[in-house]
């Protein structure tokens, strides 16, 4: 259902909103102003770039495949090395070297490509949010062992009490904008 309301809401905003249709890759149209947006100006240039024959296209594509499926590999094999994660929990420089790891050395290849897409501004305050978010949940754990608590079972990450106030706080901005389009559509439309 989700994507097939995707789909009805992407023809109904494009429309409204003819500037949409628009090639907005490589070249500056106007009225794309306020749409701002990393997949609005790349999902028309990208995929006329992989219909069309173009060989250094297709071997680029083919190589950023087999580095993003190596990256991850080699990730869950360091992830998952018991001694590893033992020294990464216990130690200071263990999860010192761990953020480095995860952040500059070998980030997930979801994380690498991200840069590509979104505008600097717009990583840097992910990147924030992502620090910030690990500097709590840190000294919430820290917190948590002063006072002697038991750490109970081990959540996953994503279930962390920071990662939940983080979904929320996404869920909520992601409502209010699509309110805020949704209004913006039935004046266009009314």
């Amino acid at each position: 259902m989700g994507a097939v309301l995707a789909v009805v809401l992407a023809k109904v905003f494009l429309r409204a909103y003819p500037v949409l249709q628009a090639d907005q890759f490589g070249r500056h149209v106007e009225g794309a102003q306020q749409w701002q947006s990393a997949m609005t100006y790349k999902f028309v240039g990208a995929l006329r770039g992989i219909t069309t024959s173009q060989p250094h296209v297709m071997t680029a594509l083919k190589l950023g495949v087999l580095i993003g499926l190596g990256t991850e590999i080699v990730r869950k094999l360091v992830k998952r090395n018991h001694r590893y994660l033992a020294w990464a929990r216990t130690t200071r420089w263990g999860g010192v070297f761990d953020f480095v790891f995860d952040a500059c050395l070998l980030p997930s290849p979801y994380a690498s490509s991200f840069g590509g897409f979104v505008e600097l501004p717009t990583c840097l305050w992910w990147a924030g949010g992502g620090l910030f978010g690990s500097l709590g949940e840190s000294a919430l754990t820290r917190l948590r062992a002063r006072r002697g608590q038991a750490a109970g079972a081990e959540m996953p990450a994503d279930m962390s009490t920071t990662s939940l106030v983080g979904g929320g706080l996404i869920a909520g901005d992601s409502l209010a904008a699509l309110s805020v389009g949704l209004y913006g559509l039935l004046h266009t439309l009314l």
